[in-house]
């Protein structure tokens, strides 16, 4: 008995923190709990670093890290116990499963957001940084921030590619740049670091000025390494909204065909409804642009919308179900 409730009890846990599974109001609260407090804490690091509002408010400070570090740690201990009961069969092991979620990024993220709570008096700005760290737990509670993610791990190998061209181009401007003005500069480009230094300013088209050619050769050098690195950033950018477009239609198309399954039986289920309000969130879509999808299909896939037996509304079971769906899930 006492097993069952157990288990009863970790399913519902997992329920809260599995982002497969249709948002409830209950993990909505407990995200939107998490947000908060990662958001006051980084507020709360951020105004520590000011030493009149640190000597004013230290105490404030101090119970605002340990408020968070412990909605933090019990956060990431109801994960990994929970973890065997998320949908991805991976994790079902007792044992392995969860060494499997403790491996993986976003958990490792989870852990150093409460290892400052662990270090003691360790060297402040090594503190400081792993708190700032805690801005990454955001990326979970996003869904723009897992679409980009989606992004780069498609592209990764033309990115990688790009950014090696970068790389090559910089040492090797760098190096030519040395040559040209260390002459001319021996404290400026004193060393081919420090010339590839400028090549990497150059290049992003930052352009701090604090390094600027004096020869005629430099000049015109620097001309072409500019010009270079417009064309590198656009390359760049371009290839990241490609495939940003491209995950948008992709979810799209997923979003049609979750409502297109749904309508080869005449009729969608509430669990076809909560699938393709998931897909609405994800891209960002409101209750009101999701109804108006299903319809859209609606009226491509039975024309006319008035029923030639009985003129009624063929369109009004669809919208019903829907709308008595969500109320369901509200209450």
């Amino acid at each position: 008995m006492a097993h069952d409730l157990l288990n009863s009890l970790r399913k519902a846990v997992s329920a809260l923190f599995d982002q497969n599974l249709p948002a409830s109001l209950a993990s909505k609260i407990v995200s939107a709990i998490i947000v908060a407090t990662i958001l006051l804490s980084i507020a709360s690091v951020v105004l520590e670093s000011e030493a009149g509002f640190r000597a004013e408010h230290g105490l404030l400070l101090v119970n605002v890290e340990r408020a968070a570090t412990a909605v933090f740690s019990v956060e990431y201990l109801l994960r990994v116990w929970s973890s065997v009961d998320r949908i991805e069969s991976r994790y079902r092991h007792p044992v392995w499963g969860r060494l499997r979620y403790i491996a993986r990024p976003v958990a490792i993220i989870d852990l150093l957001a409460v290892l400052p709570a662990f270090l003691g008096d360790y060297d402040l700005r090594v503190l400081r940084l792993l708190r700032l760290l805690r801005m990454l737990k955001l990326t979970r509670h996003s869904e723009a921030f897992a679409m980009i993610w989606a992004v780069f791990r498609k592209e990764a190998t033309t990115v990688g590619a790009v950014l090696l061209v970068m790389a090559m181009f910089t040492v090797a401007s760098g190096t030519v740049m040395y040559m040209l003005e260390n002459e001319a500069q021996p404290k400026v480009f004193s060393s081919i670091p420090m010339a590839m230094w400028w090549s990497i300013i150059t290049i992003t088209t930052v352009g701090y000025g604090d390094m600027i050619p004096l020869t005629a050769a430099g000049k015109a050098f620097g001309a072409i390494v500019a010009v270079f690195g417009i064309g590198t950033v656009a390359l760049f950018s371009g290839v990241l909204t490609a495939s940003f477009m491209e995950q948008l239609r992709l979810r799209r198309e997923e979003a049609r065909q979750a409502i297109s399954i749904g309508l080869r039986s005449g009729r969608l289920t509430p669990r076809q409804v909560e699938e393709i309000d998931r897909i609405g969130e994800q891209l960002g879509l409101g209750e009101s642009e999701v109804e108006d999808l299903i319809e859209n299909m609606l009226s491509r896939k039975i024309r006319p919308d008035d029923c030639p037996h009985c003129g009624g509304d063929l369109t009004a079971p669809h919208r019903h179900i829907v709308r008595r769906s969500r109320d369901t899930r509200r209450d």
